[in-house]
């Protein structure tokens, strides 16, 4: 769950922010409608999200029934393969936009006079993204993927609203297992322990991500 969300929340927040980086007919609406799942409680987003998915009455089963595209209605949440992935996208869709503010921010203040220089030299749009654009964001790449990474451990309310951590055990990630340990059967030692265990897979996912995005960085700084 923690590497698909990480992988997913990151690259979308990435190609959203180069979008509207870009100058086109109604950016400052795209940027304010952007704010909207990221500023909704996750509560409302599971609620939301399960309007749309659930087996009987969700919208979306409605929807593509209706225009022949499917014979009888999805179990999203029966599996559990598709119900891991479910929660990885509706928590992509909650958290996404916030790495794109990020990324915007970082993007913005990158001189327009490097990418000229590039641009002199005869390189495009990707060679710019990938020569000026990405290593001026490593910084930015480092504080999203360490955010990231930090609320997918410590996920509660989207798997509590959707899944319970069914079908199975399929869903049932390190904090969630915490949490029923701890609140559920009262072991307090163990789940005491299980949720330090979070703790310490955070600070070991920072060190990797600092020696992998900010070590070449520093040492140019």
């Amino acid at each position: 769950f923690v590497g698909a969300f990480v992988v997913e929340a990151t690259l979308v927040g990435l190609g959203m922010a180069l979008v509207l980086n870009e100058r086109f007919p109604g950016r400052p609406l795209m940027r304010s409608l952007l704010l909207i799942p990221w500023s909704l409680s996750r509560i409302v987003v599971g609620l939301l999200w399960i309007g749309l998915l659930d087996f009987e009455f969700g919208a979306l089963n409605g929807l593509l029934h209706r225009a022949g595209l499917i014979d009888s209605y999805l179990a999203f949440f029966k599996d559990g393969f598709t119900s891991l992935n479910v929660l990885v996208a509706v928590y992509m869709w909650n958290q996404a936009p916030f790495a794109t503010l990020l990324f915007l921010a970082g993007m913005q203040s990158i001189g327009e006079d490097l990418y000229a220089a590039a641009e002199v030299d005869g390189a495009g749009y990707w060679q710019r993204f990938a020569h000026v654009t990405l290593p001026a964001l490593r910084p930015i790449l480092f504080l999203v993927l360490v955010l990231c990474t930090v609320n997918a451990f410590l996920m509660l309310d989207l798997i509590y609203i959707l899944t319970m951590g069914g079908p199975g055990y399929d869903t049932t990630t390190i904090s969630w297992l915490g949490f029923q340990t701890t609140f559920k059967f009262f072991k307090f030692g163990p789940g005491t322990a299980i949720l330090y265990t979070l703790t310490a897979l955070c600070l070991l996912m920072t060190l990797v991500y600092h020696r992998l995005v900010l070590s070449g960085f520093e040492a140019e700084a």
